[in-house]
């Protein structure tokens, strides 16, 4: 299947005028007694989870929202000029020399930079940039919500997740055309099946399939506009395992379900597990921002327990916290500890290096669960909770704080420890952590 390509920019507002709604998000930029375009974002199939009719009115930016039909959004678009509520905003003109337009396809939980959608959706782009930032500075105070800075006003108002800091000053205007022929509504994962469920205006004659690195079950679909479709799973999750929603060699909808496809889950993937699968749970996601695999439990004095403890650092000073297995290698190949491992003595070993390196000391613990393929493997889990009085670091004498990336542990800069000493305030105002306040100076 073809998942971007180009067009031109008359076809493109074609599609726009076809529709008979549309929901229109907009923002613009005073330039003297102009307003231009700053943001616009077009989408049809079905109302954005977060759309709301409204309008923000500051002194240098307007926000806009409405339900409309295409016919007017595509006159808007071939005029440069949109008119909404009496307010007059200039918008991007294709100039004739450019010939072409991008689109691209992406499942209803694909990360796009917008607002995630309820179906999969073709992304169109009606004009290359827009005509004018936002303002980069300065609060926005006005009728309307109080932000800030624009950037979090814009995000607000198109439902988009803004980074700490993070910028969101313009956007292309962009059409968003969702597809409801089908979409892969959840992914249920227990221990000895998998459960689909499906929904459509078109159906019948479709394919769903669980992929993964080596062929798996599929099912054709019939006309019905709700399905569930049930598949086996004798051997446990396949490694590589996805689900893909397919007619002919076009895809539909697809959700990502472990290593090397994603980090973790899609939206909509749900385990449902024991003791024993969650193990194969916890493995099958592959290493990523809350998730670490060890092979073995460190020795005293070696560079991979201060990793581990920087790791825990890391953890900590996260939204979400976070686990280090103990026993999996880096390709999430379950090895378990050696077979003579005295499992009380190596549990106490890593809760007493833990206490020992890492200030001040999170909330955390250490299990065990045995893997049960009559190997006897047991593989050791350090379980971090996202601490309350950041930064944490490692070594009491001369903290070095660290934070996670991905999969990966990095120092943090000074930056970034004040940061994370301002964001989680503790619950007693009157106590503060002596740790790394000397760099919030």
């Amino acid at each position: 299947m073809i998942e971007q390509d180009q067009l031109n920019p008359e076809d493109v507002f074609k599609l726009v005028e076809a529709e008979a709604t549309v929901w229109v998000r907009l923002a613009a930029t005073r330039m003297g007694d102009e307003w231009h375009e700053t943001l616009m974002e077009v989408t049809s199939g079905a109302e954005p989870p977060l759309w709301t009719g409204q309008r923000w009115s500051y002194d240098d930016a307007t926000f806009l929202s409405l339900k409309t039909n295409g016919t007017v959004v595509a006159e808007w678009l071939r005029g440069g000029t949109a008119t909404v509520d009496g307010v007059v905003i200039k918008l991007p003109v294709i100039p004739e020399a450019q010939r072409l337009q991008w689109w691209t396809y992406s499942s209803g939980s694909g990360q796009t930079g917008f607002e995630p959608l309820a179906w999969p959706s073709r992304t169109y782009q009606l004009a290359s940039q827009s005509l004018k930032n936002g303002p980069g500075s300065g609060s926005m105070i006005g009728n309307g919500p109080s932000f800030v800075r624009f950037a979090q006003a814009a995000a607000s108002f198109l439902g988009v997740t803004l980074a700490p800091n993070g910028s969101f000053d313009h956007m292309a205007p962009t059409f968003r055309r969702q597809d409801r022929s089908g979409r892969i509504v959840k992914v249920v994962i227990g221990a000895a099946s998998m459960f689909i469920v499906l929904e459509g205006n078109n159906l019948g004659g479709a394919t769903v399939e669980l992929a993964a690195d080596t062929p798996g079950p599929t099912a054709v679909l019939s006309d019905e506009e709700e399905q569930t479709v049930e598949f086996p799973l004798p051997g446990g999750l396949p490694a590589g395992a996805w689900v893909v929603l397919k007619r002919g060699s076009d895809w539909i909808d697809r959700k990502f379900i472990n290593y090397p496809h994603t980090l973790s889950p899609d939206p909509g993937v749900e385990m449902i597990v024991e003791p024993t699968t969650e193990l194969q749970a916890l493995v099958s996601a592959g290493e990523g921002a809350t998730i670490e695999f060890k092979s073995i439990v460190p020795e005293s004095g070696t560079p991979l327990r201060e990793r581990v403890c920087n790791t825990v650092a890391a953890f900590a000073n996260s939204e979400s916290g976070g686990q280090v297995l103990f026993g999996v290698q880096d390709n999430g190949t379950i090895v378990g500890l050696p077979p003579d491992t005295d499992v009380s003595k190596v549990l106490d070993t890593v809760t007493r290096f833990v206490a020992s390196k890492v200030t001040p000391l999170p909330s955390y613990s250490v299990g065990k669960i045995e893997f049960d393929d009559q190997t006897g493997k047991v593989v050791l889990v350090l379980t971090v909770d996202s601490g309350g009085e950041p930064p944490y670091g490692v070594n009491p004498a001369n903290p070095q704080y660290y934070i996670r990336r991905g999969a990966t542990t990095f120092p943090a800069s000074a930056d970034q420890v004040r940061a994370l000493a301002r964001s989680r305030p503790p619950a007693d105002q009157t106590y503060q952590s002596p740790y790394g306040l000397h760099m919030l100076k």
